[in-house]
């Protein structure tokens, strides 16, 4: 179920819950994710990957024979953060928090659930920053901005070596921390960048922007966007036919079906830096996937999500419910890569941070996003 967003406002200032006060058997996770807003797209999309992943449980009999609870409440924006997280924990007992869909959203999410001493799971907020801040209840499961950054360089030095690059970005918690891993990463490997731009998140219009990168002869584009943004680039460079020799995209605006399907054609060939969508091995979670929704998966964040909350939920399992001891058995644990359905591996730095996640290159081809 979804708690609807006015109770979860109604509930942000109820005392919170001690965890020794709740029942040891009972099992009910909280996903504080952006159902509404401008990024309800992420928001369903890892919903969904949460959700399957609790039936997979749920049909193996459940966390130490219990039944899992799965919660979710509609956080459209960082204002509702605290309010959301405090309502899920207060009215529904939560034991655990899954996040958060969008950067943003994930820096107040976690922080109130760090206050209330819950342990808080990103599962696909990329931000570097998010896993810095010293907090003892968070891990993230999926991949950061520095990986995207590192892959993006790596990319330019392999493929596009002494061509022209630009880099376009927005200014987002995202977009942002994207930006200035890649320029320090650009820095270190010697590597010039003919033009930088960056933009507020959300804007439409990049018509201006997109005659500078054309004036400047940019040949390599590098684009960290959403989707209003990537749509609104492929119509600016569509204008003033101009487009680069290559474009390499990162963000919702690039990884999302439904970004590529909105302008035909605009994304064919665009490289995309993103976590795995769909290998092999995760076949039956995209059929499952199918069968639940009645649609092909729209991105890999629904498979990013399932595999970080599966590793949870079975963790959970591993110590027979006891949430306590959730974080120290998560901390410890030691997977290779290929170790999680999506190839992941597992393991946790001191920040809380998944080194064993991961981004590959992907390009869209005939609108369908294969690996690169």
């Amino acid at each position: 179920m979804i708690l609807s967003r006015r109770l979860a406002l109604g509930l942000a200032g109820a005392a919170l819950i001690a965890p020794a006060a709740r029942a040891a058997t009972t099992f009910t996770c909280g996903a504080a994710l952006p159902f509404s807003g401008a990024a309800a797209l992420l928001g369903d999309e890892v919903w969904r990957g949460i959700q399957l992943a609790a039936d997979a449980v749920n049909a193996n009999g459940g966390i130490a024979g219990v039944r899992l609870n799965l919660i979710g409440a509609d956080m459209p924006s960082p204002q509702d953060a605290t309010a959301v997280v405090n309502g899920l924990i207060t009215n529904s007992h939560t034991i655990v928090m899954f996040g958060s869909g969008d950067s943003a959203l994930s820096y107040p999410a976690s922080a109130a659930a760090e206050l209330a001493q819950i342990p808080f799971i990103e599962l696909t907020a990329p931000a570097d920053g998010i896993c810095t801040r010293g907090f003892k209840f968070l891990l993230r499961t999926g991949p950061s901005t520095q990986m995207a950054a590192q892959l993006a360089v790596q990319t330019i030095q392999s493929r596009f070596a002494g061509r022209n690059l630009g880099l376009l970005y927005n200014s987002g918690a995202t977009g942002g921390a994207f930006a200035s891993a890649v320029i320090a990463a650009l820095n270190a490997a010697k590597l010039p960048v003919t033009l930088s731009i960056g933009y507020p998140e959300g804007v439409e219009d990049l018509h201006d922007e997109a005659g500078r990168l054309m004036r400047a002869k940019v040949d390599v584009l590098l684009h960290a966007a959403g989707p209003d943004e990537s749509l609104g680039l492929a119509l600016a460079a569509r204008a003033q036919n101009w487009q680069p020799g290559a474009l390499l995209g990162y963000g919702a605006g690039y990884r999302f079906r439904e970004a590529a399907a909105s302008l035909p054609g605009a994304f064919d060939k665009a490289y995309v830096i993103a976590a795995p969508f769909y290998p092999e091995p995760a076949a039956a979670i995209s059929a499952a996937y199918l069968a639940r929704y009645g649609t092909a998966p729209r991105a890999a964040d629904s498979l990013t999500a399932y595999a970080g909350a599966r590793l949870v939920f079975d963790t959970l399992n591993g110590v027979d419910g006891d949430p306590g001891k959730l974080l120290g058995a998560l901390r410890q644990a030691n997977m290779p890569h290929g170790g999680l359905v999506n190839g992941f591996g597992v393991q946790f730095d001191h920040n809380g941070q998944n080194t064993g996640a991961y981004v590959t290159l992907q390009q869209w081809r005939g609108g369908v996003l294969v690996p690169a």
